[in-house]
Order: structure tokens, then sequence, then C-alpha cells
């Protein structure tokens, strides 16, 4: 029979996990946060002692990093569930509190808090192979990513990323970026237009989520979705048939984060909350069937022709590089290897691109000075008229120093992937750091990293872009541990390059084209993060959603305005 803690904390588990999926409303308003509460919290009638060793761990044998005690048999369980809203600032707080570092039980799983630039690089570099992403890691996200480079290790993994680092080679910035880029942004900025000339606030969320999906998915397929087409009453975008596969991309991310926050139980989860469950299948299945569609039809193109060189379906895009590669090389791959190889480009590029982007206009709406240095060095490197002249190219997206240093600033705060974990092969001693045990789980914060005083200093909370500028005017660099938003060793993000020139090509040339304002009255009513004592900042940030990415939890609305050649000369002639 079940004990009254066990039995409180599955109620609330399905309770919660239903709830992810049916309102991304603030969980502490809702009925299930009660529940939880109620069971788990202050409120508790049971009167339950803390203990350090739930089912399936054992005593901690390193005196110099403190365990957290947590319930029998749970451990930390209840308080995870409890802190699922707020996790980052919750983690950042101990973190703090507790160093040199600490470490919390699960069931069946110990997590060792690793977030120092040289224990992350020891674990992800030095000791490479002692660090794998396990097989807990890939059964939480075996049935949406498959066997792709970003959930698999060893030879499976060094496969799929000799795939994934040939696509990125000069070439194909000029065959396949560049163009479908510029073509994307002509859309972005013609929307931004017509919302402009008509006195409509955008959701610049949804509309960087549409274009970034819009973009990823004619790179890696050659399919447009069109997802720009048309003008609703509101925000100037309207639903269409591309709505399906947004919506099913988006929930599949979400319940992915909801199966790592109830960690070694979540199939059994899984099987009581039926609804979800069957969600996540169809999802799945409408983006493979995406992939697979496209995969179909180079085969058979290929299989009727037998000849790479004189059609071009192998080098329009991301697939039909990696099938020509094999194909020229006399290899085969699977449909479902060609799948999880393509739509890994989907997975690592959509989601995070767009949330960066996100964060940096957020930013630099607050920071109207270094906003006007963006325009001004545009015009000084493009001319005055960006329309039919000067375009941020790959050639030249490096020479936008305020721009680039902006953009690495919000990504250092808010990094599209705010967590990551590995779990140890065998017992090892991270140099200054915790005794490993074989089986523990590592994990660390890049969230938590951006806002340790003795990683950044003092003003670590604070968006300053001028850290990333030297003394000569170029962008510095401190390294991938340090700033670690990209990842570091051999998993260093092969796309890096590409993300920063579609980031960089977008806010210039929304910047240098358009005048942006928020709308009236969103940022006095927007929910913000909550402020953590001791880590400094001018001003608070909007919350962010629990995610495997960090994306804004609410709208953020702007005003559009189109800029005129006289208003950017007096702007200009101000500074």
């Amino acid at each position: 029979m079940l004990t009254s803690p066990v039995l409180h904390s599955l109620i609330c588990l399905i309770l919660l996990t239903d709830a992810l999926h049916r309102s991304p409303r603030d969980l502490s308003n809702s009925e299930n946060a009660a529940v939880i509460e109620v069971s788990l919290g202050k409120k508790t009638p049971f009167h339950i002692p803390r203990m350090s060793g739930p089912i399936g761990t054992t005593k901690r044998k390193d005196p110099l990093f403190k365990e957290i005690p947590g319930w029998p048999l749970l451990g930390q369980l209840p308080q995870s569930i409890l802190e699922i809203s707020r996790p980052w600032e919750a983690d950042t707080i101990m973190n703090l509190k507790l160093r040199p570092g600490y470490s919390i039980t699960l069931p069946g799983v110990r997590l060792i808090e690793i977030s120092k630039p040289e224990w992350i690089e020891y674990v992800q570099r030095t000791n490479f192979d002692n660090y794998v992403k396990g097989d807990m890691f890939q059964s939480l996200m075996e049935d949406l990513f498959g066997t792709s480079i970003l959930v698999t290790d060893g030879a499976s993994w060094k496969r799929s990323r000799l795939v994934t680092s040939r696509v990125f080679h000069i070439n194909t910035f000029k065959t396949i970026v560049e163009p479908t880029l510029d073509a994307s942004m002509d859309s972005v900025l013609k929307v931004l237009r017509v919302a402009g000339d008509k006195g409509r606030d955008m959701d610049f969320c949804n509309l960087f989520n549409r274009f970034t999906l819009d973009l990823f998915v004619e790179m890696t397929f050659g399919r447009k979705l069109n997802l720009f087409e048309g003008i609703d009453n509101q925000a100037g975008i309207t639903d269409s048939y591309p709505e399906t596969f947004s919506e099913a991309f988006n929930f599949s991310q979400t319940h992915m984060d909801s199966r790592f926050s109830v960690a070694v139980i979540w199939q059994l989860i899984q099987k009581m909350n039926f609804r979800a469950t069957e969600k996540m299948k169809s999802s799945c299945h409408i983006i493979h069937d995406l992939a697979y569609t496209a995969i179909d039809q180079k085969m058979s193109k290929y299989s009727t022709t037998g000849d790479l060189t004189s059609d071009d379906t192998f080098e329009k895009d991301f697939l039909g590089l990696i099938i020509g590669s094999h194909l020229q090389k006399g290899h085969t791959l699977t449909r479902d290897e060609l799948r999880d190889d393509s739509l890994s480009f989907l997975f690592a590029g959509r989601d995070a691109t767009a949330q960066s982007l996100s964060w940096c206009f957020y930013h630099l709406l607050m920071n109207k000075d270094f906003m006007s240095r963006i325009r001004k060095e545009a015009v000084d490197i493009l001319g005055e008229d960006l329309n039919d002249q000067g375009r941020v190219t790959p050639e030249n997206y490096r020479q936008f120093v305020c721009a680039y240093a902006a953009l690495l600033e919000a990504i250092r705060l808010h990094p599209g992937v705010p967590k990551n974990v590995k779990f140890a092969l065998t017992d090892d001693k991270i140099p200054g750091g915790p005794i490993i045990e074989a089986g523990d789980c590592l994990t660390w914060s890049d969230w938590l990293l951006a806002r340790d005083p003795e990683v950044w200093g003092p003003n670590c909370g604070e968006f300053i872009p001028d850290r990333w500028i030297d003394e000569a005017g170029n962008i510095t660099h401190f390294g991938n541990f340090k700033f670690h938003s990209f990842n570091g060793g051999p998993r260093l993000c092969v796309g890096m390059n590409m993300a920063i020139y579609i980031a960089v090509k977008t806010i210039v040339e929304i910047l240098h084209n358009l005048d942006l304002e928020f709308s009236k009255g969103w940022l006095e009513n927007v929910p913000m993060s909550e402020e953590i004592q001791g880590i400094k900042t001018s001003y608070p940030t909007p919350q962010y959603r629990p995610s495997l990415t960090l994306p804004m939890k609410n709208s953020m609305m702007i005003s559009v305005k189109p800029r005129s050649f006289c208003e950017r000369r007096k702007n200009e002639e101000m500074m």
C-alpha cells in the first residue's frame, strides 16, 4: 500500500503533467498548484522527516559537497515539482548559497550540480569519454529525436556528428542559407511594414517563432510552409495549414520537458496521462511525416535518374546534401537515420534562434542608446537605403559589431538550452570539485553560469553588450566554457556561425528599416521574473516558460513604424 507522501506525490505528478498540456498559465494560480501546496507544502497534515536516501540511491561519499536532504523514498522530487515554474531561479539561489557545490537525489538517481566553467570543461573535454547522455536521456527523447546527434553517444553520435558537420561549409551558406534567409527576411519585413502602416501591434515572440520555423523547414527539407501568408485583424498573421505542424512541434518540445521534470518515473506518468501520451504520438507522426515525404521524394528522383550531378535536387537543402554525400561515397542510410539527421537541424536551430531574438529585442528596447549604435553602424556599412541595395551577408555579418555584441550578451543571459546533463560511466574525481560515482547524473545550467559573480563579475546580471567589444572595436571572446551557450568540447554546436549570422542579419535589417516601441501598457503589465538576492539588475526581465529551451512565457507586444530617411538622419545627428 502506498504511503501518504508517495500517493500525494503521484497525484501531484499526474495533475501537473496534465496541466502543462492544458494551458500555459502560471501554475501558481492553478488548481493543480493548490493541490500540490496542500499535499506537499506547509499545509500538509503529515509530518514527514527529511532524509537523504530516496529509493534506488546510496549515501554520498563526498563530505565537502553538501547533499540536500529529501523525502523518504522520493528525495527532492516533491520540491522539484513545487519549483517547476521557476527552476533556474531556484537552482541559482541554491548554488549561490551552497558553494562550492551540492547534490540532490531523485528516485534512482543522484544529481550533482557542476555549474563552474572548469568543472564543465573537465566533463565535456578533458574526460569526455567517461560522461554520456545515457540510456535514461535517450529513452526520454527517442520517440521524437530517434538516434540523432542530439541524444546519442559513442559511435552513433560520431556518425551523426560527421554527417551534420559536412553540411556547414561556405558553399552551403551561399547556395542554401543566404538565399533562403533573404527571402524569409523579406517576408518578415513585409509583415512588419503592413502592421506599421495599419497601426497594429505585433507579438514578436510569435513573429520569430514563425520566421525561424519557416526558415529552418525550408533550409532542411526545401519545403515552404509560408507561415506569413495572409494578414489578420490583430497581429498581422493568419492561421493556415502549417499551423498543424507548428502546434505539433511546440507541443512535442513542452511534453519532452515535462518528462525531464519527473525523470525516472516518466514512463509511469505517461501511462497514467493517456491524453498527453496520445497527443505526443500524433505530434511525432506529423513531424516525422514531413521528413519522410521529403526523403521519399529525393530518393525517388535519384532512383529514376541515377545522377547526382545534373539534377540540383541534392544541392537545394540540408537533407539533399546529406543524401548526396552518402550516395557519392556508396553509403546507405535508412529512412529513419535520414529522418533523424535532418530533423536535428530543425530541432537545434528553430527554438533557440527565435528565443534568442526575442530576448535580444527586449533588452535593446530597454537600452535605446545601444539600439541607436546598431542603427548607425548599419548605415555606415550598408548605406542609407537597405531595401534594394545592401544586405547583411555571410561575408559581412561580422562587421556589425554592435549587433553581434548585443546578440552574444542576450544569449549569455538567456541561453537557448538553459540546462544539460551527463551520466558518469565510471567513478571519477573532478579536479577541485566533487567525487563522482558511476551512474551519477552531472547537471549544469548556463542560465546559472551567466549569473555567477565569480564567473562574470559583480555586474553579471546586467545586459552590457560592451563587455563583448575590445578597445580596438572588435568582438572579444571568453572561451567556450565561460560563455557556454553554444556548448563546448567535441559537442560544440556545429551550426554556431550559421545561427549567429541569421540572428545578426535579423537584428540589423529590422532595426535599419523600422522603429520599435513596446506596446502601450505591455511593459507595465507583463509578469516579470523574480529578483535574485545578490544579483544586481537595472530592470527585470519577463518570465520564461520552463522548457527544453528558454521561451518567454507571455507574448512580447511591440508597435512598429517604418523609418524614413529623415528620421534616420535626425536620430544619427543626435548621437
